[in-house]
């Protein structure tokens, strides 16, 4: 099971390799741009001629990139969704660049609209995206979301229907531990961990399951509060976590940590956890 962070691209996207290699990590997630703008400016020729030759070197595989937090795919304002729809296919355009193997979106919100609504403009605009751009292309993955207010992703059949309704795109999605469990899914006893297997097999096929967002939670079970944890610091339970890590059926999926960034050995103090948990399993 390749195992990362979210890796800060600061300087350049290239340093980001030896950031992810001093963290002993086998894979790593990035930006690719700013993710709070509305601009995804190309990078230069020397940074992805860099970045391809020192994640080789590295082992670094796959490599995931995460889209800017501001677009919304699934809103019924044309504006929105023209602007979301560009950035997004800027992003997708850069992350193919670089050759990364997947490229993670949140699905949005639908506001005054209901969820069929915001189940077709995603798969939409997914399909006018990547028609857009010559060759082949990263798998986009659809992150669940805490399920608040009008978000799509709460619920993990919505997400099988968008990659059913993606027709001609490679759809699949990205499972975020933080965000199933405040959109209702438990997650405390070996038990829990086993059924959310089953639940994502059930609303997304497992064959579609490509990376793992493995946060802990600060919220309770349902409360819709997207805010992630230190692991073993919050709400998710570590049997849980054991046995849904460990479980054939899903125990080589990559392994992506979104823990907060408090302090300089924060990440390295997550990752320690996130492999005693991965071991103890095993024994």
């Amino acid at each position: 099971m390749p195992i990362g962070v979210h890796t800060s691209t600061a300087g350049g996207i290239s340093r980001s390799v030896a950031r992810a290699t001093e963290l002993e990590c086998t894979t790593m997630q990035v930006f690719v741009s700013s993710p709070r703008t509305w601009k995804a400016d190309a990078l230069k020729d020397s940074e992805v001629r860099d970045f391809k030759k020192f994640r080789k070197e590295a082992e670094l595989a796959p490599i995931v990139v995460h889209t800017s937090y501001l677009i919304n795919l699934a809103t019924p304002s044309e504006e929105a969704y023209e602007k979301s729809k560009k950035l997004f296919t800027d992003e997708l355009r850069i992350a193919k660049e670089i050759k990364a193997e997947y490229i993670v979106t949140h699905p949005g919100s639908f506001h005054d609209e209901d969820e069929k609504f915001g189940i077709k403009r995603v798969a939409m605009a997914l399909m006018e995206s990547a028609k857009s751009i010559k060759g082949k292309l990263p798998v986009i993955l659809i992150e669940n979301t805490a399920g608040g207010g009008t978000q799509i992703g709460g619920k993990l059949s919505n997400i099988g229907k968008i990659i059913k309704a993606s027709k001609g795109v490679r759809v699949g999605l990205c499972y975020d531990t933080c965000h199933g469990f405040a959109a209702g899914y438990p997650f405390n006893t070996k038990k829990d961990g086993l059924k959310l297997i089953s639940e994502i097999d059930e609303g997304v096929g497992l064959k579609n399951l490509k990376v793992i967002h493995l946060n802990d939670s600060k919220g309770e079970c349902g409360s819709k509060v997207d805010r992630h944890e230190h692991l073993g610091k919050g709400k998710l339970g570590g049997a849980a976590m054991a046995s849904f890590l460990s479980d054939k059926r899903v125990r080589e999926i990559p392994l992506i940590l979104e823990t907060p960034k408090s302090d300089d050995d924060a990440d390295t103090r997550n990752l320690k956890e996130a492999r005693k948990l991965q071991r103890s399993k095993k024994k």
